[in-house]
């Protein structure tokens, strides 16, 4: 594995045409190699061009998979894939692999031959709008306010990706893995998000240090995430104590929910708190357990990173987990239904709490490290792109 390579790599000179901004400008042959064939990566180039700043675990998702191809004998260019701009020569390519608009657009190439491979990061396209749109009729409901602006609808549909790419590898297992696999004749293959890691180095968690702090870490479009049904229990739960770390707020929704988020002693909220600080460390080793009481999801990055210190999750089955006995699904997504699976946590006796803890990291560590998430996807395309 070189990751640490290819983060390091400097690209010095921005390819496509002038008027891309150079950020998401394409990246033709990453590693400068000669191989016989060629991939296309229609997924973020923004990793390539900057520095890591722990934000977000697609920084080094985008690594995996070009390094992937790589170490397959394939020459590597990566393209954004909401460019609608640059004029790609799709006909050039062995593979193409990835998502969004230039993925789309290769299917109006001639070449039907040439393998295509969506990679999903979510769920698929329909029950995401559907649950987009629920999450935002549900607060509408709750406050009176309607903020579309505060979920992920996808307007502009990709349908050949969708229905007619010859393989599909998602990331996420359980609900949201059967319900793409019901939706997609070809084959669909699960592969797990993976974590940056920041948290893996924390002393596991012990009955001694066990506490009723509970964690909220997400990115954005915070309605569809499901912060909303967060705040609502922790109006009535005066004897626990809610952590909210985003990376902004729609004023509105802060203003709903202001008296709560700024005045209330048992919920502490931070904006835009980079994953390596200490002020996250310091989060991170306060709370016994992190919520993920998401709408839509694929094995979410801010559920995943602090497993890897032994946080037991609680989440909805729109969250895309396997079944596991630390892992706590919700049987209900809404306010009841998370206050139910909260006492259902708080029951665990401490002896039962510290070995769930443990569990949770051993199998955070060993299933979404990149290391692991590298070899599994590796073991997809070899096996895979010989029999397209």
């Amino acid at each position: 594995m070189n990751i640490k390579r290819s983060i390091s790599k400097k690209i010095n000179k921005v390819f496509g045409v002038a008027v891309v901004n150079p950020d998401v400008a394409p990246i033709y042959n990453l590693y400068k190699t000669n191989y016989e064939k060629t991939v296309l990566i229609s997924y973020i180039t923004q990793p390539f061009y900057r520095a890591n700043h722990f934000t977000h675990q697609n920084y080094i998702t985008s690594h995996i998979v070009a390094e992937s191809f790589s170490e397959l004998r394939y020459n590597v260019d990566v393209v954004s894939y909401f460019d609608q701009i640059s004029e790609i020569d799709y006909g050039k390519y062995a593979v193409i692999f990835g998502m969004g608009y230039c993925f789309e657009k290769s299917f109006y190439h001639p070449d039907r031959s040439i393998p295509r491979i969506m990679f999903v990061t979510g769920a698929h396209e329909n029950l995401h709008n559907e649950m987009c749109l629920r999450s935002i009729k549900d607060f509408y409901k709750l406050s009176g306010l309607w903020i579309a602006n505060e979920t992920n609808v996808i307007s502009a549909t990709t349908y050949f990706s969708l229905f007619n790419a010859d393989l599909a590898i998602i990331l996420a297992k359980g609900f949201i893995y059967k319900d793409y696999e019901s939706r997609f004749e070809n084959s669909l293959y699960s592969l797990n998000n993976n974590i940056l890691g920041l948290f893996s180095q924390f002393k596991l968690k012990t009955a001694e240090s066990r506490t009723k702090n509970f964690l909220f870490l997400t990115g954005a479009k915070l309605i569809t995430k499901g912060l909303h049904i967060l705040l609502e229990v922790a109006k009535l739960r005066r004897d626990l104590n809610f952590y909210i770390v985003v990376p902004s707020m729609d004023t509105q929704f802060e203003s709903y929910y202001q008296k709560l988020l700024h005045q209330s002693p048992n919920v502490f909220f931070y904006k835009n708190i980079r994953m390596d600080s200490v002020e996250m460390s310091q989060i991170i080793d306060k709370c016994s357990y992190t919520v993920a009481s998401s709408y839509i999801d694929g094995l979410p990055g801010g559920t995943i990173e602090p497993m890897s210190a032994g946080i037991i999750p609680i989440v909805s089955k729109y969250c895309g987990f396997d079944e596991e006995k630390f892992i706590f699904e919700m049987e209900e997504l809404s306010p009841a239904g998370l206050n139910e699976t909260i006492e259902r946590l708080l029951a665990l006796n401490d002896q039962t709490y510290a070995e769930y803890s443990a569990l949770v990291k051993e199998y955070t560590l060993s299933h979404f490290s990149a290391a692991s998430v590298k070899s599994d996807l590796l073991d997809l395309l070899k096996k895979n792109l010989k029999a397209i």
